[in-house]
């Protein structure tokens, strides 16, 4: 091959060959510079300084000033260099760092093809190691690189075999764990919208207790406290007891009305006592001891249910009620779109998913 200076190229300079053969890089820095283009087309994410200054390089070595090119490509993938800012290049010679990852790659293949170009294959081959450990499944495109440019690939791709297959089994437990991750996100997602919606189908109902309230017998002051099994024990015993006692009063009552005079036992026969006065007497004091043990029971159960649910008065009671939930969204809504452009009026549908 002929010897080359820093920026300049021989006349008649051709891209090196193996086993004899020389292949004109004509045609292959032209599909090199459509697909460039097209790329450049299509990366959006790129900053503007980072595009400019690798267009910068590779015009050097589409020129075959691989020297210089070198150079650049060096430079822009130096991670000492600051990273290129947006904005128009003020001066050409100014290193910065590339940031986009694809251009990164892009610049590191040049970089080696100038390098096997410049038979320098051992730094050629430290940019094509750097390729192949970020991204294992590269594969050099055969209308921009030259036959020894891929050959050297394969000859990399075969030494770091080992590397390249413990990077690739690391990625893929990296994406399992990161996948699992989202999994396991989406499911905590969906708990947490179950659990708001059954909180939204639940209103909180706050009912005010009263004092006066649990003044009151047969177990209204358990219940308003929430009591319910005290509530119902003084309720069913008040009222037992205080029937037996209101029953009591009634036979004690009929029983002291029971007319006990003397009857004529008729023809012409003396005064006979029609009442049993002594089983009477024993009825009265049974109704009447029954009556006293019923009533004070019952006032005792009264004064007991009182003083209870004032001792454990509870200002307020909580609780909960279903109410009904709207029902999500649609998953798909559409509206119509009108923009006035240059040429007409131009209409359009926008739906989101």
């Amino acid at each position: 091959m002929a010897a080359r200076t820093p920026g300049r190229r021989s006349p008649g300079a051709r891209f090196p060959s193996v086993g004899g053969r020389r292949a004109s890089l004509a045609p292959r820095r032209l599909a090199a510079a459509a697909a460039t283009a097209l790329a450049l087309t299509f990366a959006g994410a790129a900053y503007a300084d980072d595009v400019q200054q690798f267009e910068l390089a590779k015009t050097r070595f589409d020129a075959g000033h691989y020297e210089e090119a070198v150079s650049r490509f060096a430079a822009m993938l130096d991670p000492a260099n600051a990273p290129c800012e947006r904005g128009p290049i003020e001066a050409e010679d100014k290193p910065c760092r590339l940031s986009e990852p694809g251009l990164i790659e892009r610049a590191r293949g040049l970089a080696a093809a100038a390098l096997v170009a410049l038979r320098r294959t051992s730094e050629a081959d430290a940019y094509i190691e750097q390729i192949l450990l970020d991204n294992p499944a590269y594969s050099p495109n055969p209308a921009v690189f030259q036959p020894e440019v891929i050959d050297r690939f394969t000859a990399v791709r075969a030494r770091i075999r080992a590397q390249i297959e413990e990077v690739t089994r690391q990625r893929a437990e990296t994406q399992r764990a990161e996948r699992l991750r989202i999994a396991q996100g989406r499911e905590d997602e969906r708990r947490w919208v179950a659990e708001l919606h059954r909180l939204a189908g639940r209103e909180r109902v706050v009912a005010q207790n009263s004092r006066w309230t649990a003044m009151l017998p047969f177990g209204v002051g358990q219940f308003q406290n929430g009591d319910d099994g005290l509530g119902w024990f003084f309720l069913v015993s008040q009222a037992v007891a205080g029937g037996t006692s209101i029953v009591a009063a009634l036979a004690l009552a009929s029983y002291e009305n029971v007319d006990t005079s003397p009857r004529s036992s008729g023809q012409g026969g003396g005064p006979v006592q029609s009442v049993d006065i002594d089983a009477l007497n024993r009825r009265i004091g049974t109704a009447a001891a029954v009556n006293r043990v019923a009533f004070g029971t019952f006032v005792t159960l009264v004064a007991a249910g009182i003083a209870h649910a004032q001792i454990t008065f509870v200002p307020e009671r909580v609780s909960f009620r279903t109410r009904p939930v709207p029902p999500p969204p649609p998953s798909f809504t559409a509206a119509p779109t009108i923009s006035v452009l240059p040429g007409g009026l131009y209409g359009g549908l926008v739906g989101q998913f």
